[in-house]
């Protein structure tokens, strides 16, 4: 018997089966897919509030690049949490990528129906590294999300 599987004995836990392996992918991209409408709407509820915030300022239209690129990566992040919590925080950098990868296709999606929706001058590779931000706040955000609380030990008299 090898260590691990020793090591597994003692736990008391099982390993998964072959048929739990299977099914992974299609558990994680249900898990990404029930995380991505929250995501938005939450991106919605997050841009409504920005909107408001600037709309009190003086001119409004001088931080609304800064604001538009808060909202979407506080949105990314909190997409990887909430596909890495539904997901029952296993496979965290797996629902990252894929919840950030969706969101930038949903963003390109929504950039064609948009005139200048990614533009204003953008650079490729500027624009690149905004969508690469993206994914990378989302890979954050799953990975934040993967922390649990340490357990307080009873000791025992």
């Amino acid at each position: 018997m090898t260590a691990k599987r020793k090591k597994a004995a003692r736990r008391g836990g099982r390993s998964p089966s072959d048929s739990e392996n299977a099914t992974a992918f299609p558990a994680l991209a249900k898990s990404v897919l029930t995380a991505l409408p929250i995501t938005a709407a939450l991106g919605l509820l997050l841009l409504f509030l920005a909107t408001a915030l600037l709309l009190l300022t003086k001119d409004p239209d001088r931080y609304h690049t800064v604001a538009a690129l808060a909202v979407l990566y506080i949105t990314a992040f909190c997409g990887g949490a909430i596909a890495t919590r539904i997901h029952h925080r296993r496979a965290f950098l797996l629902c990252g990528l894929f919840e950030g990868v969706l969101l930038v296709l949903l963003l390109a999606l929504i950039a064609l129906f948009l005139p200048d929706a990614w533009g204003h001058g953008d650079t490729g590779a500027r624009a690149l590294g905004l969508r690469a931000a993206v994914i990378l706040a989302s890979l954050v955000g799953a990975c934040i999300s993967t922390r649990q609380k340490k357990q307080k030990r009873r000791h025992r008299r």
